[in-house]
């Protein structure tokens, strides 16, 4: 008498969680290396958000690392507001104490779509996005950095042809609305950055003479065109002490 056959039921395979990648200097450094986009998904409290099954498809799975860097800021309930800093210069969110507070998320879930430095340029709330839809997203990054990029640099030239007619107060204008934008990384901010130290090393100087000579007038003339930025605080304070010389 033959044996009943046995059917034999193969185990599903377990489910490989998408490689979500830490908000840390590392990501950073893959992004630009591989000149690719970051997805930036804010989870809420919920269990499906975190779970490992979320966001497994494997239409969007074929997405990570091939067409962006996935990366995955856990929840945080914390409202405090950002440090207070006197200097102007953005700094990137995306490596900051509080990623969720720096890209003001509200709802969650929240997608934001970002270039290789963390820049934000789409941004997707409430709901689970599709592959089609990010990838879509993906590929328009880096046309929106170059937009970016040559309005900052209108604004630096600007600036440098200011400062070329020893324009402190037009200069200072045109630097502080690069970094008003906000962006950290595109190719003009550096230059903005050591431009803005230059103008401020000069400012200083100016303030130490000001000070000197007891001109008042004069320290708060300048004190109006250093508004918004680090030496503001440095002119009040000569407005305030004694000068270190007297007439």
């Amino acid at each position: 008498m033959d044996r009943p056959q046995v059917k034999r039921v193969t185990p599903a395979a377990p489910v490989t969680p998408i490689d979500w990648k830490k908000p840390d200097a590392t990501v950073l450094e893959s992004a630009q290396a591989g000149d690719k986009p970051i997805l930036i998904f804010f989870a809420g409290e919920s269990e499906e958000q975190n779970s490992a099954g979320y966001m497994n498809e494997p239409s969007i799975k074929d997405l990570v690392d091939a067409k962006a860097i996935f990366v995955k800021v856990p929840y945080t309930s914390d409202k405090e507001k950002a440090p207070s800093t006197d200097s102007p210069v953005p700094v990137s969110r995306l490596l900051s104490d509080n990623p969720t507070r720096d890209y003001d998320v509200r709802s969650y879930p929240t997608f934001v779509v970002a270039d290789k430095f963390g820049n934000e340029y789409f941004r997707i709330q409430s709901k689970k996005p599709q592959a089609k839809e990010l990838e879509a997203l993906f590929e328009q990054v880096a046309g929106k950095a170059e937009d970016a990029s040559k309005k900052l640099q209108k604004h630096l030239d600007a600036a440098n042809k200011a400062w070329g007619q020893k324009d402190r107060a037009n200069a200072l204008k045109s630097v502080l609305r690069v970094f008003k934008e906000g962006y950290v990384g595109l190719s003009p901010v550096e230059p903005t950055v050591r431009l803005y130290n230059e103008i401020l090393e000069d400012a200083r100087a100016e303030i130490k003479r000001l000070r000197e000579a007891n001109d008042m007038k004069g320290l708060k003339a300048l004190k109006a065109v250093l508004r918004g930025t680090e030496a503001e605080k440095e002119v009040d304070e000569a407005l305030a002490g004694p000068s270190n010389t007297s007439k």
